[in-house]
């Protein structure tokens, strides 16, 4: 591959979708993001996705360069091979089996490549990031879900139909409230920043049901704010978060034996203090052989990550080489 190639990175996210152009060496020349008011239905969101596409291959000339190819990041199950979102909807009525990867083709003649968002932000980390240097990796995104992503030996984890690396669905506690997934005391209901938010308002009191999520309207970085300024409940809710957090990680730990766990999404932006609460649990948990070198860190490259991801991956699919 070209030294200098470039290609457009694109991330299909609730609210907006972000787009950048990406050299092969990882460089984000510029970024751009296209916002929308309200969900998309399907053809909607397919004709964002195009027209973003289009809008930010116009845009490249004014840097000089003419992207190769698109990759695009996507929650969900994918079919990489074939472009294929799978779903989950992602509350996108009617956002199953979409063959996305031959729609952006065919409108804008590019080489098309998807694969899940977790993924491609593991794959920024591994090539530029945190993970620089390290052979097996865990990649967990801290967010309103959990997402997650397995590297072994320097190539990504994929399992049965692409569908390994869903960390956030670990069940922690077999007896413990379903998530909206159907997972009885998942991993994701128990660490997500919606249970950090939730057991907040619980514990404060007020709101006194565990399973309404309805009520959400405050974000997790307030009650980190909060926690800060000295409240109580906050201060617990946050001790309470990161233990469920090291928990799972102490599985994966004890499981995979990785080299280094990096920690993405927003959540992982907290401060120091809350990272090594989560350390504690996880080495507390785990088995002493397996935890002896593990590094958990931060990840590296931020909000960029999957836009970095997702380039990458594409111009190494069309160099045809798999990650």
């Amino acid at each position: 591959m070209y030294e200098y190639a470039t290609a457009i990175g694109l991330d299909i996210g609730r609210t907006m979708i972000k787009t950048a152009i990406v050299r092969y060496g990882g460089d984000i020349i510029c970024d751009f993001s296209y916002n929308y008011d309200c969900i998309p239905d399907r053809e909607i969101m397919i004709k964002n996705v195009i027209d973003a596409v289009s809008a930010t291959r116009v845009k490249a000339a004014d840097y000089k360069v003419n992207p190769m190819c698109v990759g695009i990041a996507a929650k969900g199950f994918i079919d990489y091979r074939e472009g294929i979102i799978f779903g989950p909807d992602q509350g996108i009525k009617g956002w199953e089996d979409v063959p996305l990867g031959n729609m952006v083709n065919s409108a804008t003649g590019l080489p098309v490549f998807i694969d899940n968002d977790a993924n491609l932000m593991a794959i920024a980390e591994l090539y530029y990031g945190s993970a620089l240097g390290f052979n097996n990796i865990i990649f967990v995104a801290l967010r309103s879900g959990i997402g997650g992503a397995i590297i072994i030996d320097g190539k990504l984890y994929r399992g049965a139909y692409n569908a390994g690396g869903e960390i956030g669905q670990m069940s922690l506690d077999m007896f413990g409230q379903y998530s909206d997934k159907g997972i009885r005391g998942s991993f994701e209901y128990f660490a997500s920043s919606v249970a950090l938010v939730r057991n907040y308002l619980v514990m404060s009191g007020q709101v006194n049901d565990q399973s309404n999520n309805t009520f959400l309207k405050m974000r997790a970085r307030d009650v980190f704010e909060l926690s800060s300024r000295g409240d109580q409940y906050a201060k617990k809710a946050v001790e309470d978060n990161a233990n469920y957090i090291g928990a799972g990680l102490a599985n994966l730990i004890s499981i995979f034996s990785p080299d280094i766990i990096i920690l993405g999404g927003g959540m992982s932006m907290a401060g120091d203090e809350y990272i090594e609460l989560i350390k504690e649990s996880a080495s507390a948990n785990s088995l002493e052989f397996c935890r002896r070198d593990v590094k958990i860190v931060r990840a590296k490259l931020g909000f960029q990550a999957s836009l970095q991801g997702a380039a990458i991956y594409a111009l190494t699919r069309l160099d045809g080489k798999h990650i």
